[in-house]
């Protein structure tokens, strides 16, 4: 027995080490802000019986598509709370389960590839990477999209023709799209798969890439014109995001023209090192790999690493692709370096990640809002207020006397009416985020809660409250 268990001794440490660092200050770290928080309240919504909406005022907002996100993130996040109440790590225990599955399915699809060394090494440089697990805790699509995207990886890999297992793979594509409006890059991925394979008059392949592409339609589709249905206004909020500007005018790359100097932060910088050894490990491995994978893959990787040029340079746009790379990594460090060198470099950087993430980098470790939220409940509980953070508001008990609306950045992209405050509501107190521009424009109406936290006092052309 003893014998048998020695040889999966690495793994087995791996997941001590993943299940350390998935569940290390689940609630706290990262700091709950404005796109989670956001989709914690309509799972907490779904939780309390009132349906998939997001409460704007005192105008629910059903099937909201400014989320970007689907029933496959919010669904299991509202199960959580509706069976154990509402906290942000209640909230944040079905992402534990999307970065487990995540991990698994990776090590798997690598070890199909490139052997069980190399999925080895692909876990540790998953699990020590900070950008992976603390975009996977907090509730946020990027980390469940991908798991999905792997299922879809697998089959095709697994079986890379045949209509049921074509059908198999779409309807994970599909799970993905709905998961996170992004991972809608794999229908043009798809779509230059299936122009390869009929350059080289492979129509079994090209049939097979049908198959994938109108089962992964299929699943989406009827989410999108549910959404479509309950505001308008999608294509100027689609516009708004492909341009990374706040004048919802499409000018792809805006942000990263005037904002050059983004690119020579660290993390982009390991990218940029992981894209060299994955683009090379994935030449060396491609032979090993479904015709449809060897372009569908590159494509797709190259889709997300413009995607993220075009918007606000976030990474978590561009973690995607930093994941796709992965599994290929190890190869190209081998075509690189020699033994034992490989060795030594591929300990050298995980090692370096996990001190970056033991360090708390790469994510917030504000406990503010947190606090914030307590000042709330105990000096504002019985008085009207306008509360625009949703990392404050997903944290509060329900109370009638308090509103919800989105932050201005995102307010500008709501519907009308549902961003209008009503002429009672223009003379309530809004608590909201304020930069020294605003604090100039409030100036003593602005009362200070916590860091840069503030209650905004109403202009005085409103009635004074009574006493």
């Amino acid at each position: 027995m003893r014998l048998r268990i020695i040889p999966w001794l690495p793994e087995m440490a791996l997941i001590g080490v993943a299940l350390f660092f998935f569940t290390r200050e689940l609630g706290t770290f990262p700091a709950a802000w404005a796109d989670d928080s956001l989709f914690m309240i309509v799972a907490r919504s779904i939780a309390d019986g009132k349906g998939y909406t997001l409460p704007i005022l005192d105008r629910p907002w059903s099937y909201p598509y400014i989320l970007g996100v689907g029933p496959t993130l919010l669904l299991p996040v509202a199960l959580a709370i509706k069976l154990f109440g509402f906290s942000v790590a209640i909230a944040r225990l079905p992402m534990l389960d999307f970065l487990c599955a995540t991990a698994f399915c990776m090590y798997i699809f690598t070890n199909h590839i490139a052997g069980r060394n190399a999925a080895r090494w692909t876990s540790a440089l998953l699990i020590s990477l900070s950008a992976f697990v603390n975009t996977g805790k907090p509730v946020l699509g990027e980390v469940p999209g991908f798991f999905f995207l792997l299922l879809g990886l697998l089959t095709l890999q697994w079986k890379p023709r045949g209509s049921l297992w074509g059908s198999l793979a779409g309807i994970c594509f599909g799970l993905a799209v709905l998961t996170k409006i992004t991972y809608g890059l794999v229908f043009p991925a798809i779509g230059v798969a299936w122009v390869a394979s009929a350059l080289r008059r492979d129509w079994k392949s090209s049939f097979h890439l049908t198959i994938v592409g109108m089962f992964a339609v299929t699943i989406y589709l009827p989410w999108r014109l549910l959404e479509l249905l309950s505001q308008p206004g999608l294509l100027r909020d689609f516009l708004f995001l492909w341009g990374g500007n706040e004048n919802h005018t499409a000018v792809p790359f805006s942000f990263l023209l005037s904002h050059p100097t983004t690119l020579f932060r660290l993390p982009f910088l390991v990218f940029g090192l992981f894209f060299l050894l994955g683009s090379i490990g994935f030449w060396r491995l491609r032979p090993r790999l479904s015709f449809s994978l060897q372009i569908f893959l590159p494509t797709l990787a190259a889709l997300f690493v413009l995607y993220f040029g075009s918007s606000f340079l976030w990474y978590r746009h561009l973690l995607p692709a930093h994941l796709l790379l992965l599994p290929f990594v190890t190869m190209g460090m081998q075509v690189i370096l020699k033994r034992p060198f490989t060795e030594i470099a591929l300990i050298t950087i995980v090692a370096l990640q996990g001190i970056w993430q033991l360090d708390h980098r790469g994510a917030s470790y504000n406990a503010e809002a947190m606090n914030v939220a307590t000042t709330i409940v105990q000096d504002f509980s019985e008085k009207p207020l306008i509360i625009q953070q949703a990392e404050i508001f997903a944290r509060l008990p329900e109370n009638t006397q308090w509103f919800f609306l989105t932050n201005p950045l995102i307010t500008q992209r709501l519907p009308a009416p549902l961003g209008i405050l009503s002429p009672a509501q223009r003379c309530l107190p809004i608590l909201r985020k304020l930069n020294g521009k605003d604090l100039r424009e409030f100036g003593e109406r602005a009362q200070k809660i916590e860091g840069r936290y503030f209650v905004v006092s109403p202009p005085s052309s409103c009635p004074l409250p009574p006493a």
